[in-house]
Order: C-alpha cells, then sequence, then structure tokens
C-alpha cells in the first residue's frame, strides 16, 4: 500500500514539473488559463542546427510585481521537429531542464518572478532541425493607462507648459498612481517634483497631468516627443505605464492666416423615402486632443450668488395656461416644454431650431419636425431621406433656421459631412422629405482620404452660414491636418440651391479650440475660442467680407482645469464621459451681445466651488477684446455643465439651456437667463449615465405677432429608466419654448 501511494506522489509529481511550473522565489501560481496575459518577450523560435549543443541568449526589461510565466512550445502544431534535450535560465536560474522535454511534450508553462533587466539563456541538445518557441507573459492589469490629448503652451521662448490626459480604460481602479518620468527633447523638466503622485484613478475615470519644461527655443508650430513613465497598482501588484506623446505648440498670437477655397455642387433628393441603413456608428466614441496646460495664476472674484433650480411647468399645466409667468427677478413666461416622442441612445446631442411655423428638431441618429408648436412629431431617419451614398450618415446633426432665406439649415455627419437645406413650406408639403444638399468629404478640404471628422456646429451671421468641425478624429492619416476647422458659405448660394463657395481655416491653427463650438447670434463677424491655458484664452474671429482669419490672446482669471467629475444616485459620473473627458472644458457656449463676446465652458470644483461649475467671460470687441467680466454659474449643491447660450432680440440679455445634477441629483436639463441666478428643469430624469452629452442647444425664436423677439427655442434632454421586464435607459428629449413676456419687448437695434 505505501509503494502504491509512493509511486502515485512521484507521478503527481512528476505531472506537476513537466506540465505545469515550477516555483522561483516563491511566485504567486499563475490564476486559471482564462487570464488576460500581456507578452513582455516573445514569442521566439530557437531552431537547433548540427554540431555543439547551441546557446542563445536574450535580453529584456519588464517593470512591475505582477504574477508572470515563461511559456515553451516544442516544435510545432503537428508535433514535428521536438526537441528532448533542452535548458532554460532566467537571470541565472535554472527554469526548465533537459528532463522536462520528450516528444510527447508539446509546451511547458512555469511561473517566473522577473526583474527590471532580465537575461535568458537557451540552450539546444537535441536533434538538428527541432525548435523551441519562448515567450514571457505577465497577467494583464485590471487597470488599464492611457495617455492621451496633449496640450502644450510657450510661456516663453525658453519656457514650455504642457497638460495631458490619464485616463483609466480598464475595469479596476488604478491605486497610486505615479509619474516617475518625464523626457522630452531640448528640454529640462522644472515642475512637477518626482513622483508625481496622482492618487487613484477609478475604472471608466481619468486625471490631468502637467509638467513645464525649460531648454529649447521652442518654436510656434514646431512639435516635440514627450515620453511619460510611471508605476501604478492593482491588488496588491504595481504596474508600469509608458505613453509616447507628441506637444504640438500652437502657432504665435496675435497671428492670422489667409481662407482657403473650394466649391461643391448641390443635390436634390428623389427617390425618397429610401431603404433604412443602419448609422456607421463604428469608431465614433468622442475623444479630446487637447487638454489645457496650467497657466500663470491669475486672482479673480468668484460670482457671489449661486444659482438655484426650481421645476419648469408641466406640459399639462401649460396646455391648461399657455402663457405661465414665474415670478423670478424678472417673470418668465414658459410657452412650450415638449417631448420629442421617441427613443435615442443616451448621448441625445439635441439640436434643433423654429421658424415658419415648423419646430425641427434633431437627436442623434434621428430627426422630426412639429407643424403645431410641438404638440406632435412627425418621426424621420435621415437615411430614409438621403441617399446611402460616400458620405452615409453617422450621428451627430445640427440644426439652424435662417429668417433672411427661409430655410432650415441641417447639418449631418457621416463620412464627412453632408450640408442640407429646405424651407418650412417644402418640409411641410413633402413630409420632410424635399431638400437640396451638398456632400462635403474631408478630401474636398485638402485632407487624404480617411481623415475623421467629428463634432460638428453650425452659426449664423448676416450674410453668411458658419460650419465648424473637428479635423483627425476618429482618424488621421498620414497628410492629415488635425484640429478645428471653420467654413464660411453665402447665405445667398444656399437660397440659390446651386454650387456654393466655400471658405475655411487651416484646422491646426484652431487645434486648442477642440471640442468647442462657434459663437451664435454673430451678426457680421463669426467668432471662435479655444483655451491656451487655464489663464489665457486664445480668440478666433472672421469677418464678413474678409479673406483672412485673426487670433489673439486674452488674459482670464484662473479657473478650476481639474477632471470633472460630478455622480448621480446611482453613482454614474454624468460629466466624466466614461473616462473620455469630452467635450470636456472646451469652450462650447458662446453668443453676441453687441460687441460684447460671451463665452462659456464647464470648470471644475476647486476652492471656490465645491461641485463642477460653468464658467463665462464677457470681452468688449470694441476694446481690443478685453476682459469686462468673468462669472460663473454654480452651487455648492450640485454641478453644473454642457452650457449653451444665445442672445434675447428684445430685451439682449444671455439665454441658458444647459444641464444639472450630481450630489444626489441626477442629470436634467435646465433653461434660464443669467443674471436671474435660477434655472428651470424641464426633465425628470430617474437613471444616471456615464456617457452623456456632448451638447444641448439654444436658439434665438423668430419673431411673431404675439411674441416679437421675447422668446428662445431651448432643446435639451434627461434619462429615464426602462420599466421592467426591460433594462436600461430611454432618452427624454425637450424642446421647450421661453422668456420673458412680450411687454418686455424693445427689440436690439430699433
Amino acid at each position: 500500500m505505501k509503494k502504491k501511494s509512493l509511486a502515485l506522489a512521484v507521478f503527481t509529481l512528476l505531472c506537476a514539473v513537466t506540465l505545469i511550473s515550477v516555483v522561483l522565489s516563491a511566485p504567486t501560481p499563475i490564476p486559471a488559463a482564462a487570464t488576460p496575459m500581456t507578452t513582455v518577450f516573445g514569442p521566439k523560435q530557437y531552431t537547433r542546427t548540427a554540431g555543439q549543443p547551441q546557446t542563445f541568449t536574450e535580453t529584456f526589461q519588464h517593470c512591475g510585481t505582477g504574477q508572470c510565466q515563461i511559456v515553451v512550445t516544442n516544435g510545432n502544431g503537428d508535433k514535428s521537429k521536438r526537441a528532448s534535450s533542452a535548458s532554460i535560465s532566467l537571470n541565472g536560474q535554472q527554469v526548465l531542464s533537459p528532463r522536462d522535454l520528450n516528444q510527447q511534450v508539446a509546451s511547458i508553462v512555469k511561473s517566473v518572478t522577473l526583474r527590471d533587466q532580465n537575461q535568458l539563456t537557451i540552450t539546444l541538445s537535441s536533434s538538428p532541425g527541432s525548435t523551441l518557441t519562448v515567450s514571457v507573459q505577465c497577467v494583464a492589469p485590471a487597470a488599464v493607462l492611457e495617455g492621451r490629448a496633449p496640450g502644450a503652451s510657450l510661456v516663453n521662448p525658453t519656457t514650455l507648459a504642457s497638460a495631458f490626459q490619464i485616463a483609466n480604460t480598464g475595469t479596476a481602479t488604478a491605486e497610486n498612481v505615479q509619474i516617475t518620468s518625464f523626457s522630452l527633447a531640448g528640454g529640462t523638466l522644472t515642475t512637477p517634483t518626482l513622483p508625481n503622485n496622482l492618487g487613484a484613478i477609478p475604472a471608466g475615470g481619468l486625471t490631468n497631468a502637467d509638467a513645464t519644461f525649460t531648454g529649447g527655443p521652442f518654436l510656434p508650430n514646431g512639435t516635440y516627443p514627450l515620453t511619460v513613465q510611471g508605476t501604478y497598482q492593482v491588488g496588491g501588484s504595481t504596474f508600469c505605464f509608458t505613453f509616447n506623446l507628441t506637444l504640438r505648440i500652437p502657432p504665435n498670437a496675435p497671428g492670422d492666416a489667409p481662407l482657403n477655397s473650394v466649391t461643391a455642387g448641390s443635390n436634390f433628393v428623389t427617390g425618397a423615402p429610401f431603404p433604412t441603413q443602419p448609422p456607421e456608428f463604428e469608431g465614433d466614441e468622442n475623444g479630446s486632443l487637447w487638454t489645457p496646460p496650467i497657466g500663470p495664476f491669475v486672482p479673480g472674484t468668484p460670482t457671489e450668488t449661486a444659482t438655484n433650480v426650481q421645476t419648469a411647468p408641466p406640459l399639462a399645466q401649460l396646455k391648461a395656461e399657455p402663457l405661465i409667468f414665474i415670478n423670478a427677478p424678472a417673470p418668465i413666461n414658459f410657452v412650450q416644454n415638449a417631448n420629442f416622442g421617441t427613443n435615442v441612445n443616451n448621448i441625445a446631442e439635441p439640436s434643433g431650431a423654429t421658424g415658419g411655423g415648423v419646430v425641427f428638431v434633431t437627436a442623434n441618429s434621428l430627426a422630426a419636425f412639429s407643424t403645431n408648436n410641438g404638440d406632435s412629431f412627425t418621426q424621420l431617419n435621415p437615411t430614409n431621406i438621403f441617399p446611402a451614398d460616400a458620405i452615409g450618415f453617422c450621428c451627430d446633426q445640427i440644426v439652424q433656421y435662417v429668417p433672411s432665406i427661409d430655410r432650415f439649415i441641417w447639418l449631418l455627419q457621416g463620412n464627412g459631412f453632408r450640408l442640407a437645406s429646405a424651407s418650412p413650406a417644402q418640409i411641410i408639403s413633402s413630409g420632410g422629405t424635399a431638400w437640396t444638399y451638398w456632400n462635403l468629404p474631408s478630401n474636398l478640404f485638402g485632407q487624404p482620404v480617411g481623415t475623421g471628422v467629428d463634432y460638428p456646429d453650425l452659426s449664423v451671421g448676416n450674410n453668411s452660414l458658419y460650419l465648424s468641425w473637428d479635423v483627425g478624429w476618429p482618424t488621421c492619416p498620414s497628410g492629415c491636418n488635425s484640429g478645428v476647422q471653420v467654413s464660411r458659405i453665402s447665405l445667398a448660394g444656399i437660397q440659390a440651391s446651386s454650387t456654393i463657395t466655400i471658405e475655411y481655416t487651416n484646422p491646426p491653427d484652431s487645434g486648442m479650440v477642440w471640442g468647442g463650438h462657434l459663437m451664435q447670434n454673430t451678426l457680421d463677424e463669426i467668432f471662435w475660442a479655444g483655451h491656451r491655458s487655464n489663464s489665457q484664452m486664445r480668440v478666433f474671429s472672421l469677418a464678413e467680407g474678409s479673406n483672412r482669419y485673426f487670433w489673439r490672446d486674452v488674459n482670464i482669471s484662473s479657473w478650476a482645469r481639474v477632471a470633472l467629475s460630478s455622480l448621480t444616485p446611482d453613482s454614474q459620473n454624468w460629466l466624466g464621459q466614461c473616462g473620455g473627458g469630452f467635450p470636456g472644458t472646451a469652450i462650447i457656449g458662446s453668443t453676441r451681445v453687441g460687441n460684447q463676446l460671451w463665452f462659456a465652458w464647464s470648470a471644475g470644483n476647486d476652492s471656490n466651488f465645491q461641485q463642477p461649475h460653468v464658467e463665462m467671460v464677457t470681452l468688449d470687441r470694441n476694446n481690443n477684446f478685453s476682459r469686462i467680466q468673468q462669472v460663473q454659474i454654480w452651487n455648492n449643491s450640485y454641478a453644473f455643465g454642457y452650457p449653451a447660450l444665445a442672445t434675447n432680440a428684445c430685451t439682449g440679455e444671455v439665454g441658458l439651456s444647459l444641464e444639472y445634477g450630481g450630489n444626489g441629483n441626477y442629470e436634467n436639463h435646465v433653461v434660464g437667463f443669467w443674471g436671474d441666478f435660477v434655472v428651470y428643469i424641464t426633465t425628470g430624469s430617474n437613471i444616471g449615465t456615464c456617457r452623456f452629452g456632448d451638447y444641448v442647444t439654444i436658439r434665438q425664436a423668430p419673431p411673431t405677432t404675439e411674441n416679437p423677439g421675447n422668446l428662445f427655442a431651448a432643446f435639451g434632454y434627461g434619462l429615464n429608466a426602462i420599466s421592467p421586464p426591460g433594462s436600461g435607459a430611454r432618452s427624454d428629449v425637450r424642446y421647450v419654448l421661453f422668456g420673458r413676456p412680450s411687454s418686455s419687448c424693445n427689440i436690439i437695434g430699433e
């Protein structure tokens, strides 16, 4: 009986040694085979030749303390060329001996402990022609860090400030994140002190990192490779990261550049409805390519009064009493608060406009129009209206109405963009299918085929239509010039429904504007802006009739450029974009009030503001873009974000459409007027999401006899949980018509 037990024990031991592993320095056993692994060496094949036993020496680096293993494949998959005698040592310790191999052994996996610098020694003693394939693998961390969206700004020719995002795209929290090394060609790190401790980054979260260098001289429009290395911990094990980023320094300011010009022929929708096509969402997830560096600290005076929220009148009450006056600091008139009537995904991105008796609204992949001021909507699928050509259709849509030419303008994203135009009468008579359109692929503007474009916007001037979009996302092939492109088209050309001339900017000039939107109510000059740092804006302008655009830098008070975080009751960071950080702190809200230029963006929390908030800066166009004021929309009990602005034609006040939530509140759409310090909730969300956005909308409603320019048309959304047995969320897209009473009207310019 003892002999049988001894034999069984020996057999079990041989199986463990031959087929499974040996432990060096007592490493923890590798988990099940299904555990994701990362290869740190190989796989590399070694072949025995005739003569004396052959020895191969390999070196490789490794960082971290995660569990690792060596994997040895014997011969080919068809059992040929197997070795019967070989040995492998790692850092001087034998991990595989000649007795571990024979013709029946297909592969061997053994746990190993790695050092920062490692040496493998492989000796082949078997028959000539036999082979071994060797690789070293380590358990892949559940937290995966990604460096992206680098931004750079010259403090002076020998000092460069930089910033970038670190996002956790994994499924576990990255603990104790530290940067241990910055390396920039031609630069010496001055801040931060290393190691730079960044704390924890939760799954789906991100943080910002900054570094300042001296040296150079650093040149405007120059590119500089930056390498960042560091460590983090998951489950008690240490893992390492290396980011290779490229810093692109913006052009000098003040500056200017000429417009480029192309033409595009018109097309007319015929044969609709077309067969339904699924939207081409692949690769559509918005991403950031710019992080504003931290600039020199500039003190400011925070807005003393917090902005509170109240519930807007429900639709049923509006039906009973069409004009609901709320006794705010000034009376508010609510005319409509209507639901879109259909479900789109959680990233609704509502846009819309009103005119000629039509409300036209879009939400990501769908559209709709109403002829009874939103009491009911006719649903539209863009793929049924336009042919399945090379532009196709993906997602983002923007809508404007132009009273001077009586046209709705509809911009749709696909493989490029489709610009469409129709009068209210054409929309009504055709059921929303009669459109003139122009296809705008990226190669029309000198970009290589395959250049990605994203995040469009529209603005209407006195005589021109302005378009903008991000260039170089999600793809930027060789020769692609990434950044933000702004284009101009005459309204007369659109009204003529013929070939149009498109004048456009050079995208890299506006790289820091990434994720930004155009100024609304822009009159005779279009403006757009980005953050050169968190204490300096770069403002761009293009006057009607000019063939050059200009830019200049404007100093502002420092604001909180930290990763945006605001949790709903179900622990969703509705401002975090699931770690995507887009549009983040980009300037997405702006409007013109006479010669005042208003710009707004989402900002983080700091010692002045306990919750994320909205920063707003007003500049004087007629006084060298000097700062008039810097104010905030804030409340220490909840967050505000995604601001959209418009100018009231009657009073000159700035209207607001934005979102609020967090700290015990779900994300919801709110509207109001700046200066009232109260905004009104139009939706009733009861479920959170980490992928909200990416914009809401507000437009000046065209004047009518009853309301001669006193109203705004706003478009926003909330989320409602789908009732069991269903699951998930349903979007609640809203068209809200509100403003001051008509008796307050004193139309600007009259």
